[in-house]
């Protein structure tokens, strides 16, 4: 357990670069950056309230037909489920693929180690996300309810162990995943085509649990059973995630015996949970991690012919082939970029397979007759998952250390625009593709839907990954200990969602205002002249910035 701590001790200091605040701060320009971080966390109060005012609505429904409990399990369902969808992503980072593993596998470290140290500073780090999605639930039952200093005490214990369940099942699913998948020269391909299967299982059964739980309620004393019994949705509908309905009824019931029990369950399960994942990350941690650290030396890979000396294409050709294949040999990248644009269409279909035939016409039927506003919304969908994919906005963050090999290169600062935009694209298409086949699902495909999705989507994706790549240009995240750091833990992700989000949702309030005075055509032809103006103008401004960027480059 020392060995545990003192490997704590130096991770939560390498994760959150606590030994760089201090020359931070002491930096004119990371105190500027500082404050721009904090305007932006402050601008984003207003939509906070408004989301925790709407909150207090929804509890005071759930109290009006004397279920307040579903409120509670509505909050801690939501942040364990988070936990569980995203803690893959951030558990397989952080496992398998943090520069400190050259380090502390030679070391005389036992796996169970290893894990339960970064488990518990990846703890740390889920609190953080946690806190703002459950403490409003949390704040505004205690408030309404007029509870006592019990309840306080039973929700400060739930808030520490809500992550732990979910976090140790995504441990177990990483470590037996990357055990499996560990397979010699298809290790990557096997791996990102896994994950994405793993995430729509998981969504699809967390789907059939739920209808499963809405049929549960819906049967014929569901009215006398709804005002006999406070906490009836409550009990049906935990059966999508039971720990969820542990901790929600511990704090319904927490005048009772029954509520202390339910929290006792909730705990010993959830240090049970924690235990069996280090009894198994002994006996699978290492397995998945080899190759991980291992080189190849086979005398194929190493052949080198003459003709690989002969060919040659255009610079930002060069490196977008560079930027396509970096994202492509990283599995974190992978499944940040390319992983989320096939997942998010495919999840956005996933409800209507669970609907029977009749509603799914119904829907069709309507979706034929609204063919210009699915182009429309097509349009905005793709351009929008340019902002998701975070492949521009963390071009440079990805380079890491070796940021300043660029400056040295012979490249035009034009064909590092062109050649990150590409690379860009190519994921765009993967989601246009995807896209479409979920629209030819529905019956809301056409040919002229195809052409404009296509174009219009293609041409919005450049302007939304120039304002990436100037965010991530002017302050590129450098210093890094694993690539998951680079992508979801960079604030120039955040940014670039709040500036694309207001470019695009700018286009489409104009595309709404046009829709009952221009022909749908009209329309179409101004945003795609939007697109290109507006793409002009961010090439001006962005080509400058990373001439500065590269200037002033250590």
């Amino acid at each position: 357990m020392s060995r545990i701590l003192a490997l704590v001790k130096v991770d939560i200091r390498n994760t959150f670069s606590l030994s760089t605040i201090k020359n931070k701060l002491k930096n004119r320009e990371s105190i500027v950056h500082i404050v721009i971080v904090l305007i932006a966390l402050i601008s984003l109060l207003p939509t906070y309230y408004f989301l925790v005012s709407g909150l207090s609505n929804i509890f005071t429904v759930y109290l009006n037909v004397g279920q307040k409990s579903m409120f509670l399990l509505t909050g801690i369902l939501l942040g364990q489920m988070i936990v569980l969808f995203f803690g893959i992503l951030y558990v397989m980072s952080k496992y398998y693929f943090s520069s400190d593993l050259n380090i502390l596998v030679p070391l005389p470290l036992r796996p169970k180690e290893i894990v339960g140290a970064k488990f518990v500073s990846l703890l740390i780090y889920e609190y953080l996300t946690l806190l703002p999605i459950l403490l409003p639930f949390i704040i505004i039952y205690g408030i309404k309810s007029d509870v006592n200093i019990l309840y306080w005490l039973y929700s400060t214990i739930i808030i520490l162990f809500v992550p732990v369940i979910p976090l140790c099942i995504s441990s177990i699913i990483v470590m037996f995943f990357m055990r499996y998948t560990n397979i010699r020269g298809k290790r990557d391909l096997l791996r990102t085509i896994g994950y994405i299967v793993l995430i729509i299982a998981l969504i699809t059964i967390q789907l059939k649990l739920q209808s499963i739980a809405e049929r549960a309620v819906a049967d014929e004393d569901f009215l006398y059973k709804l005002i006999t019994d406070s906490t009836f949705l409550a009990r049906r509908l935990g059966i999508v995630f039971p720990p969820s309905m542990w901790a929600a009824l511990s704090l319904s019931d927490l005048s009772s015996m029954s509520g202390f029990l339910y929290l006792l369950l909730f705990v010993i399960v959830s240090i049970l949970m924690f235990f069996i994942m280090l009894f198994l990350s002994d006996r699978v941690f290492f397995k998945g991690l080899i190759g991980n650290l291992e080189v190849s030396t086979s005398r194929r890979a190493a052949r080198v012919r003459e003709r690989d000396f002969q060919r040659s294409s255009p610079p930002y050709i060069a490196l977008a082939m560079k930027e396509i294949k970096m994202l492509v040999r990283t599995p974190v990248y992978l499944m940040n970029s390319i992983g989320g644009v096939i997942i998010v269409p495919i999840v956005m279909i996933l409800p209507f397979f669970m609907e029977d035939e009749e509603s799914v016409n119904m829907l069709r039927s309507v979706l034929r007759d609204s063919q210009q506003i699915i182009n429309l919304i097509g349009v905005a969908f793709i351009t929008f998952l340019g902002i998701v994919n975070s492949v521009c906005s963390t071009t440079f963050s990805r380079e890491g250390k070796n940021m300043w090999i660029q400056r040295t290169l012979p490249i035009k600062v034009k064909d590092q625009i062109v050649g990150r935009v590409l690379a860009s694209i190519f994921v765009q298409i993967i989601g246009i593709i995807i896209l479409y086949g979920s629209l030819a699902y529905l019956g809301a495909l056409t040919l002229e839907g195809i052409f404009i999705i296509g174009i219009l989507g293609i041409l919005g994706s450049i302007p939304t990954g120039e304002i990436g790549m100037i965010v991530d240009a002017y302050r590129p995240m450098l210093h890094w200990d694993n690539p998951q750091r680079a992508m979801k833990q960079n604030l120039n992700v955040l940014i670039n969602m709040g500036l694309g989000s207001l470019y695009i949702l700018g286009i489409g309030l104009l595309a709404y205002k046009l829709l009952d005075i221009l022909d749908i055509f009209i329309i179409y032809i101004i945003i795609a002249l939007i697109f290109i103006l507006s793409s002009l103008v961010l090439y001006k401004v962005l080509k400058k910035v990373i001439e500065t960027t590269f200037i002033n480059l250590e």
